[in-house]
């Protein structure tokens, strides 16, 4: 299928690789179908990219690339909606900002995206820790010029 997007155009995309999230994200709940798109292979930087929003997408890591000791717990309840089997179908993601004022790079640890890898189920949940935060900083981007917006552009 083909959609559109303001940041990569038309592109074509399968429909065995959109993400169902029941609950969208949070503050853009009236979305629930997103893609994963590489802009680049040999980065950790992916865009999930709402289907039916050309211009809504967010950066987002895999956190434990940046935060090797990462941990979530996921209560029955997620783990059910999200029909987890087994721990190793949760794929975890988080989204990134960069800030325009000074280029760091963070990424907000209280809001994982869980992502079921057999169903391709996602749901973002809010942890309850005192350990993370939600602008975790990972970085410093030192080109400006190319910098992704952060979170989506509306």
């Amino acid at each position: 299928m083909q959609i559109e997007t303001t940041r990569f155009g038309t592109i074509e995309v399968s429909e065995q690789s959109i993400l169902h999230m029941a609950d969208g994200m949070i503050g853009f709940e009236d979305y629930k179908r997103y893609v994963i798109l590489e802009e680049k292979p040999d980065t950790p930087f992916k865009w999930l990219q709402a289907v039916d929003n050309p211009a809504l997408a967010f950066v987002v890591i895999n956190p434990m690339d940046f935060v090797a000791d990462y941990e979530i717990e996921l209560d029955e309840e997620q783990a059910k909606a999200l029909d987890l089997r087994d721990p190793c179908e949760a794929g975890v993601l988080t989204t990134v900002t960069i800030s325009k004022d000074n280029g760091l790079v963070t990424t907000n640890l209280l809001g994982p995206i869980v992502v079921n890898s057999r169903t391709l189920q996602g749901k973002q949940i809010v942890l309850q820790s005192e350990k993370y935060g939600i602008k975790h900083m990972i970085g410093l981007w030192l080109q400006q010029e190319s910098t992704p917006e952060s979170q989506q552009a509306a």
